[in-house]
């Protein structure tokens, strides 16, 4: 330090008052145990125990559609392959005469090793969105036949485990038996192959579709809920409601597929939206009304959770607790409006989901968070569930991670692991020899006062995910401090808030 500097702090701190020289020592202590705490941590990490470990595994089904655009973009890179049970290859696109498109740059050599590495199911998807076209393939035998024939040679191929039917704009008259027997033609020509047959259905029954018979025949079905409100509406809304508008997805599970809900959820599959919609308009408030005319239309473009992540998270985020998703708003020359998902709508579909007891969600489409992991966080937060294996996965000692995502605004997660009891007492030479070991976890702020206990109870071994909601103590911005606390070993670790 500068001579001069230093002799201006040393007269400044001496004409504090007593609770103010205190308050700045506390800061100095927190800062001092939260560098010797990333020490620790690094040190630790070396340390680790090959005997009695504990690791996470999936106990619903996470199924992803992987796009042809955004394996090209490489961003199959960035998938967590251990959070995801299925991997749908999107698309293999029919035609009217049965005949498939393969995907571009197909086969997709890394993506099939890294499916199989990870024991996650690949799926092939096969599209069609013109409505002659499904009418067709759904009635003219041979066209039907051809079609098993094409996807029964990449299933051969390629070792697919599943088909998922993509089918959308059915006309009216081929959504009840007509669709139906469709998949039963399809599940006789594969009865001897043990697939998973499934179908990508709409959220919202707007006539003639008969969910209850259709899912007798499939495996399960992909409900996708999204894409409620969009391009073709003439207000502002979220693409995924949860609540609220006349459409939204507790909805969907409430009345289009209730029967199905009551009877049978764990062939439900609820598909989640990993993008938003970008509009235009006149005034800064939600649901505002937009021109729809194609020589002013106001809708801009659908955005991806990257994108929208990137290069709009600056601007104001809102909270629209009508529908319980997010939104984002600025003013250029007009307003702006981006209404999306994030890891808290979505904690709040994952937790209905769970709560109904559904076979699991779906990812619409894996990619679209590109190198972001706050949405895998949630994943694993919401889906995966400790087990006693023989791998070397839990440190020998306590750990205490950074909380994530840091900066955060109001929402975090803060992850601590607790050792084996057995080892933990060897290590410090204890006599107590219970299965559990007491841990408290406390919160401070930047001035080194104590604001909660977040945890004071006793622990079996495993890792620990506490979600942490800053709204419930009314928290301003700024540098707090967390603190693992146990009988041999305090570790303090620094995170941020940014409202």
């Amino acid at each position: 330090m500068n001579p001069e500097k230093s002799g201006f702090f040393i007269l400044y701190f001496s004409n504090l008052s007593l609770q103010k020289k205190i308050s700045m020592l506390k800061i100095f202590l927190l800062n001092i145990l939260f560098s010797f705490s990333v020490i620790a941590q690094v040190n630790n990490e070396k340390n680790i125990s090959f005997e009695k470990v504990s690791a996470t595994k999936l106990n619903k089904t996470i199924f992803g559609y992987l796009p042809w655009w955004e394996y090209l973009q490489g961003s199959s890179n960035y998938i967590r392959y251990d959070l995801i049970s299925h991997l749908a290859i999107f698309s293999f696109e029919a035609d009217s005469l049965g005949n498939l498109k393969d995907p571009l740059n197909w086969p997709w050599n890394d993506v099939i090793a890294n499916a199989s590495k990870n024991k996650v199911k690949l799926i092939i998807s096969v599209t069609n969105f013109n409505s002659n076209e499904i009418h067709k393939l759904f009635n003219d035998k041979n066209v039907r036949t051809n079609l098993f024939k094409n996807i029964e040679t990449r299933i051969r191929n390629y070792n697919f485990v599943g088909i998922n039917i993509d089918f959308e704009n059915v006309k009216d008259e081929d959504k009840n038996l007509v669709i139906t027997n469709f998949f039963v033609e399809l599940k006789k020509y594969f009865s001897q192959s043990n697939l998973e047959l499934s179908f990508a259905s709409p959220s919202i029954n707007f006539g003639g579709w008969n969910f209850e018979s259709l899912v007798q025949v499939c495996d399960y079905l992909f409900v996708m809920c999204y894409d409620y409100y969009g391009s073709w509406n003439d207000f502002t809304a979220p693409s995924s409601p949860f609540t609220g508008t006349y459409f939204n997805v507790s909805k969907t599970f409430e009345n289009d597929y209730s029967n199905i809900v009551k009877a049978q959820p764990e062939k439900l599959i609820m598909g989640v939206p990993y993008y938003g919609n970008y509009w235009k308009t006149k005034t800064k408030d939600p649901y505002t009304k937009v021109d729809t005319s194609k020589s002013n239309k106001e809708w801009v473009n659908t955005l991806t959770y990257k994108q929208i992540a990137n290069d709009y998270f600056k601007y104001e985020k809102l909270w629209d607790s009508f529908s319980q998703t997010p939104w984002i708003r600025w003013f250029d020359t007009k307003w702006n409006q981006i209404w999306y998902d994030d890891e808290k709508s979505l904690e709040i579909k994952y937790d209905y989901a769970n709560q109904k007891k559904l076979k699991g969600v779906g990812i619409w489409a894996l990619g679209y968070d590109g190198q972001r992991k706050e949405l895998w966080q949630l994943i694993e937060n919401k889906f995966t569930s400790s087990t006693d294996i023989n791998e070397n996965i839990l440190p020998y000692d306590f750990t205490l991670y950074q909380n994530y995502p840091n900066p955060f605004n109001s929402e975090t997660i803060i992850k601590y692991s607790v050792p084996d009891k057995h080892f933990f007492d060897e290590k410090f030479n204890s006599s107590k020899k219970s299965d559990e070991i007491f841990v408290t976890l406390k919160l401070y702020d930047f001035l080194g006062r104590e604001i909660a206990t977040l945890v004071n109870e006793f622990h079996k071994p495993g890792i620990y995910n506490l979600p942490f909601n800053t709204l419930e103590f009314k928290l301003t911005s700024g540098v707090y401090f967390y603190q693992l606390i146990t009988d041999n070993k305090t570790i303090t670790k620094k995170m941020i808030l940014l409202r």
